[in-house]
């Protein structure tokens, strides 16, 4: 299927709004921010219209030549706390001058699913820790963030922040981070709403010298003191002055609640705008930015970028968001007057409006914000249509936790065209969050659902879906996950070179490998591998994890180690070791170390990916199979035949659910229980008896040394001591080191 990718980053985001001629400089506030050296973070925090965007946007330009400022303009999407890293650590990329600062964070960050704190954000803080200069993160509009988990992961980021770095937070009410401790520690630069609130000289300045009122003392004094200092409030008050007869009159009435102020502004700005202009700005007050085709398209009409930069220069509360005048927005206070107008005017055009920029955000890629305004036109069975779509590349980019709540926006017990394809979607979901159960039901519901034809992604059918989520999770048996993903593969509607072909290649070719089929699971394991680039660390860990096993089986122990340990570079590389994948590259390397005869190690690495699956509930269990019988292996080899046995038994429980399906993982586990009952100490005599350098050689075979370290040991030559190991294979009746060692506790000679 061909996907679209989506635009994750939002550039508008990254920049400080644009400032304006007529914005009123505050050097008192501009001091206040300049002690950032002196502690880790400012907060300011103040009600809507105070002006901390503007504050803000001055500081950084002020301090631009000195101070690099990593600019992300928050909203509710950032709750996705995969999203608001990769924004921050992009933020920061396009500032620091360091060449490629941040690149390999922002794939980190797509990797890393939503532990962050445990992978992409110590990598984050490293780099920035290494910066040989200062660096301010600036976040605004922070109250747009209500996640826990999103406090969460900024509490960490603020709590480990390098003594170079400062943050800096703009929001309406205090976030639930730890300010107190940082407050009493002395680590807060605190900016209220007491401070930022106008002082009267300088709302005169803003009335006269800027805006050009030419008003009173104590007109001014008078209309200060009417909006308490709020810099939004003198503002508007000033933009419907230009056009007021009686400018005492307007002032002396000038008061009442925020409401009240905001509904009396409206009136008297909206009515000195056209027909034209006042129903353009109704009905695009329904849109957080602005574009000119994406106006045009909610609005129904031409021209509208070439509006939005009228708007924009004649102060009407449109402000740019980028420096080629292509996004806008409205200022907040603005917007919802205009919404409150129009909700109350024609509640009806509402969510017309909500779905026309959906249709239009769709086709320009903007698949989030199209979700968004479905969701907001209580268009069900559009929001349902647009995740069938477009789950997979939010999934597969680390995205998962924005897919779970586009599905939480569908109301319970909500019928759609879309119930098969979305029960597919939650499939997925289920298996690799590790509920390999709740996979399962889903998958039942989404075949008992009537569904005809290729579904939204692109998949040719629901039974496809279906076969490639059994496939790639081996939510089957050996055999049953084989002619699944060999259903998958043969369904049609998947590319060649398709991340979901090369998913169901990796299931086949790991199915086959348990089945025995061991060439033919080389092929389809390397397939794999060849779709697996760096965008996709985890299948590329996962396919050089069990084509390291193959190469092990074929007596290719060099090369199975080196794939092996190649899974474990990516494993760090990209900070997965909390993934459920990340366990197969320590079973790929004891299993090869096992079959080499470095026992101990081999234990290690097997006892540390069998942990890390056992702690992860509900896996598929076929990767921790292998890793169970090349541990009894090994423990058996170093004389700990119970030890062996308990892994044995443990791997029989494992395998029951399965009943005769289990591929050749039965047979190897009974092979394993009858050499442990025949090597009981036995007195037979060997063919051959052992001369007394051999004995000396075969206890040192069941350490770590190599032939050349042994031949260094016993002072003689490495092709001495490898003429030594045949004779004490021959006499012994074993092939491999590993077999020498366990056949020699079986026998008391070791």
């Amino acid at each position: 299927m061909t996907l679209k990718s989506p635009k994750t980053i939002l550039k508008p985001k990254l920049r400080a709004p644009a400032l304006r001629p007529e914005q009123l400089v505050r050097p008192r506030l501009l001091d206040l921010l300049g002690k950032t050296s002196d502690c880790k973070i400012t907060l300011i925090s103040a009600p809507p219209g105070y002006g901390k965007t503007t504050l803000l946007s001055q500081w950084c330009q002020a301090e631009e030549a000195d101070l690099p400022c990593a600019w992300v303009s928050l909203d509710e999407q950032d709750n996705d706390s995969v999203k608001l890293w990769m924004h921050v650590a992009e933020a920061l990329r396009r500032v620091v001058p360091e060449e490629d600062f941040g690149a390999d964070v922002l794939v980190t960050m797509i990797t890393a699913g939503q532990k962050l704190d445990e992978t992409a954000l110590p990598t984050l803080i490293n780099k920035l820790a290494e910066l040989p200069h200062h660096v301010i993160v600036v976040l605004d509009d922070y109250q747009c963030i209500i996640k826990d988990g999103t406090h969460e992961s900024v509490a960490f980021f603020v709590e480990h922040l390098p003594d170079n770095v400062h943050v800096v937070l703009s929001t309406r009410s205090d976030p639930p981070l730890p300010l107190g401790r940082l407050r009493a520690q002395g680590q807060m630069n605190d900016i209220r709403t007491e401070q930022i609130a106008f002082l009267e000289e300088e709302t005169a300045c803003l009335l006269n010298e800027r805006m050009g009122l030419n008003l009173g003392p104590e007109d001014c004094s008078v209309l200060h003191e009417h909006t308490e200092g709020w810099p939004a409030a003198v503002y508007l008050a000033a933009l419907s002055l230009q056009n007021s007869k009686d400018t005492p009159s307007f002032i002396a009435s000038f008061g009442g609640s925020n409401r009240y102020i905001v509904d009396l502004l409206g009136e008297e700005v909206l009515a000195n705008v056209s027909e034209e202009v006042r129903e353009f700005l109704f009905r695009t007050s329904v849109l957080r930015r602005m574009t000119g085709p994406l106006c045009d398209a909610v609005v129904g009409r031409k021209g509208s970028g070439k509006l939005l930069r009228e708007l924009a220069r004649s102060n009407l509360f449109v402000v740019p968001l980028d420096e080629q005048g292509e996004w806008y927005r409205y200022h907040t206070l603005f917007s919802d007057l205009l919404l409150y107008e129009l909700n109350s005017s024609r509640p009806e055009l509402i969510p017309v409006l909500h779905s026309r920029a959906s249709e239009w955000l769709e086709d320009a890629d903007f698949f989030e914000g199209a979700v968004r305004h479905a969701i907001a036109a209580e268009d069900h069975e559009r929001v349902a249509m647009l995740v069938a779509r477009h789950w997979f590349e939010y999934v597969f980019a680390g995205r998962r936790t924005t897919v779970e709540w586009w599905l939480e926006s569908l109301p319970e017990g909500l019928r759609t065209t879309q119930d098969a394809a979305l029960a597919l979607v939650r499939a997925w979901l289920y298996a690799l969050s590790g509920h390999l159960e709740g996979s399962k039901k889903m998958l039942s519901l989404a075949e008992s659902t009537p569904y005809e034809g290729p579904l939204p992604d692109g998949t040719a059918s629901i039974e496809v879906g279906a076969a490639t989520v059994r496939a790639v999770f081996g939510l089957g048996g050996v055999q049953n996950t084989v002619e699944n993903a060999r259903r998958a593969l043969a369904g049609g509607g998947l590319e060649q070179t398709s991340q979901q072909t090369a998913l169901v290649s990796f299931g086949l070719g790991a199915s086959l490998y348990l089945a025995g089929e061991t060439l033919q699971a080389q092929g389809y394991l390397e397939k794999a591998l060849e779709f697996a680039d760096d965008n996709y660390p985890l299948l590329r860990t996962a396919s050089l994890s069990f084509l390291s096993l193959v190469a092990a089986d074929m007596g290719h122990e060099e090369e199975a180690e080196s794939l092996a340990i190649e899974a474990g570079t990516v494993v760090a590389e990209f900070g997965l070791q909390e993934t459920p994948q990340a366990s197969l590259a320590p079973i790929a390397l004891g299993y090869v170390l096992g079959r080499r005869g470095d026992l101990t190690e081999a234990q290690t690495e097997l006892e540390r990916g069998l942990s890390a699956r056992r702690r992860l509930s509900g896996l598929s269990p076929w990767p921790a199979l292998v890793g169970l019988l090349a541990l009894a292996s090994v423990r058996s080899a170093r004389g700990d035949r119970r030890g062996a046995r308990e892994v044995l038994a443990e791997a029989r429980t494992t395998l029951e659910p399965f009943g005769d399906d289990t591929g050749v993982l039965t047979e190897l586990i009974e092979r394993q229980e009858h050499k442990l009952r025949a090597r009981k100490r036995r007195d037979g005599s060997l063919d051959g008896e052992l001369t007394k350098r051999e004995v000396d050689v075969l206890g040192l075979l069941s350490g770590e040394l190599s032939t050349r370290q042994i031949a260094e040991s016993l002072y003689v030559a490495p092709s001495t001591v490898r003429t030594q190991v045949k004779s004490i294979y021959r006499k012994l009746g074993v092939s491999s080191r590993s077999d020498a060692v366990e056949e020699a506790h079986a026998r008391g000679l070791i």
